[in-house]
């Protein structure tokens, strides 16, 4: 993963439990330095284990805490100087969705050795669309629940995910269901 994943994790962790907590995390993962360089490339073993700690210290389900720190990132990365690139990628939360995948492109472009997940969107609809999740990473089919919550709340919207197909033996990627109010304005059902 490329480190400024890292900094938003550490970043999550700090705001909700505290710099104590971050540094007993730190020395549970052997890390050598926590000063994540924002587009360096890590192995996906630092984040697996920062949030496996996290678990372990806080009796939270792992995937629980991924929702909540891609939540987070979805507001962390505009703090750290991408708030101009999300604006970019959509001027509404259905936008932005069918164009996470440009977006994913421009970072594989620029940097090479970031191994970036593909999303596709089908079944679209005013207030619904099915999505669908390509990554070589396994197990962060969470962390996409809570970055598109995130991604909602940037623009003022909720939105319900089912999570209906999930990678395994049967599926070679995730899908959800995602279900959402295209206008602030409209009362949704």
């Amino acid at each position: 993963m490329y480190g400024l994943v890292n900094q938003a994790v550490q970043a999550y962790v700090v705001s909700r439990h505290g710099e104590a907590m971050w540094t007993r995390l730190a020395v549970e993962v052997r890390l050598e330095d926590d000063a994540f360089l924002t587009l360096e490339a890590y192995s996906d073993d630092v984040t697996y284990g920062l949030v496996a700690a996290l678990a372990a210290e806080t009796g939270e389900a792992a995937d629980t805490l991924l929702v909540g720190i891609g939540k987070f990132f979805a507001g962390y990365v505009a703090t750290r100087g991408y708030d101009d690139l999300m604006r970019a990628t959509g001027g509404s939360f259905a936008q932005f969705v069918r164009n996470i995948g440009l977006l994913h492109a421009q970072v594989s472009i620029a940097f090479p050795q970031v191994k970036v997940p593909s999303f596709r969107v089908t079944d679209e609809t005013p207030t619904s669309m099915r999505l669908h999740y390509y990554s070589v990473r396994e197990g962060l089919a969470p962390m996409v629940i809570g970055l598109l919550q995130g991604v909602a709340t940037r623009f003022g919207q909720e939105v319900q995910m089912r999570h209906d197909v999930i990678r395994g033996s049967d599926a070679d990627h995730d899908e959800f269901c995602v279900e959402f109010c295209p206008s602030r304005l409209i009362a949704c059902p």
